[in-house]
């Protein structure tokens, strides 16, 4: 009786951890990724004893990708598979089957050895993609930022390392979730609060990542909006919380270096003028911005179109660096635990790059990484201090995290090995337009 009670209890155990965590990707974690890299390929090899050689020339390329394909391994659906390569691990989904790409962009040895935990490759056959950017950071770095956390999310590593940088924040981020309802009764006094701290970190955070503060600027643009005001371009945007009426006290500009107009209505039109101001002031020779085909939220999408008109305007000539803080396909991407690697994203439908860039990030700006994100008042879990039910409720979301496999916190998603970026170029802007 004893045995059967067992039986029963780990096949439940079974079922939930393959029917309860697969289910959390919103995505089957057997598909192959899909990337048409072959314009791209550097060699073809074999594995042999979990090692391969890389071709000589390997380290004259900024970003290099690993194609594998792993198959059936039972032990994934109840331990998350990964791989490790020297000193960096790259995880997969529970139960991950098919195609997938490894990021072996800033590896020092010409041989790996790849360490399988929980994962089995279905074939010996790899393939090598390679990318020379020549990316200098010495030049003039333009970063779009829908909300205040998302350059340090994607880039702080990148904009920390970089001599020209200039930040800027599209919205207020006033909506969403009413992270101060608990202190304030009221939650357009919430929503207030909640705004004046953003913009407050708009301009201060980016000082830990050596960007001085007239470097930062805030449009203050209503949060939510940027998508209605791109198909009501002449109507007034208002904001998604009634009671506040006016952005003028969510939008920082005068401090800056770069010259905006303090009073300016919420319209689409302010919002193109803002960004062809920037560009033309600031001449940035990359541009880092949401991507707006594989990027969920309407505020990144719109951010990245409103600039690509600017840029079509303006006739600026630049390099794109994109990016995407909240994934279509799902909000568990990046995979696996803080400090391992970021690879390519889950996908099976194509759209536009150039190129491929990975930034490394070392130990050290990992860390400066995370205190950057731990500055950001809306990352935080601020309120567990308020009471002991406030603390429980924090400790059951951590305990639902683990069981469901489903981390969706920015410190594990972002503290990373490295930063990566969809990189496209000037001449191939109407692609994107293309979504």
């Amino acid at each position: 009786m004893f045995y059967l009670f067992v039986v029963a209890l780990l096949l439940l155990l079974y079922f939930f951890l393959i029917t309860k965590r697969a289910k959390k990707y919103k995505y089957d974690t057997s598909e192959d990724y899909f990337y048409n890299l072959e314009s791209n390929l550097l060699a073809q090899t074999q594995l042999s004893n979990n090692t391969i050689e890389l071709p000589q020339n390997f380290n004259e390329y900024d970003t290099l990708f690993l194609k594998i394909r792993l198959s059936r391994n039972l032990l994934s659906y109840f331990f998350k598979p990964s791989i490790k390569i020297e000193k960096t691990k790259h995880y997969f989904e529970y139960g991950a089957r098919g195609i997938r790409y490894l990021n072996i962009s800033h590896l020092k040895n010409q041989t790996l050895h790849l360490s399988l935990k929980n994962a089995t490759l279905a074939t010996s056959e790899i393939s090598i993609y390679a990318y020379k950017n020549s990316i200098k950071l010495t030049q003039k770095t333009l970063i779009l930022a829908p909300h205040a956390d998302d350059a340090e999310i994607a880039a702080f590593g990148l904009y920390k390392r970089a001599n020209d940088v200039t930040i800027i924040t599209t919205t207020a981020g006033e909506h969403g979730n009413c992270n101060y309802c608990d202190l304030y009764k009221d939650k357009t006094q919430a929503s207030l609060k909640k705004a004046e701290l953003r913009a407050f970190d708009a301009l201060t955070v980016g000082l830990l990542g050596n960007v001085p503060i007239e470097n930062s600027l805030a449009l203050g643009y209503f949060g939510g909006s940027l998508e209605w005001m791109h198909t009501h371009k002449y109507t007034l945007a208002t904001s998604k919380i009634k009671g506040i009426d006016t952005m003028q006290s969510f939008r920082k500009v005068s401090h800056a270096t770069i010259k905006l107009t303090q009073d300016v209505p919420a319209i689409y039109e302010s919002f193109l003028n803002d960004l062809k101001e920037i560009i033309i002031q600031s001449k940035p020779d990359y541009i880092i911005a949401p991507h707006p085909a594989i990027d969920s939220h309407p505020d990144h999408k719109y951010t990245t179109f409103v600039l690509l008109e600017a840029l079509k305007e303006t006739q600026h000539i630049c390099k794109l660096l994109l990016y995407t803080n909240h994934l279509k396909r799902s909000e568990t991407y990046p995979i696996g635990a803080m400090h391992s690697s970021v690879s390519l994203p889950p996908n099976t439908q194509e759209f536009y790059f150039d190129s491929l860039y990975s930034f490394e990030l070392d130990r050290e700006l990992q860390i400066d990484k995370f205190f950057a994100l731990e500055s950001l008042h809306d990352l935080r879990d601020s309120l567990i201090f308020i009471s002991l039910s406030k603390e429980f409720k924090h400790f059951k979301k951590m305990l639902k995290r683990v069981l469901s496999g489903k981390d969706k916190s920015y410190y594990k998603r972002a503290v990373r090995a490295n930063e990566l970026f969809f990189v496209v170029e000037s001449e191939n802007l109407e692609k994107l337009f293309d979504v």
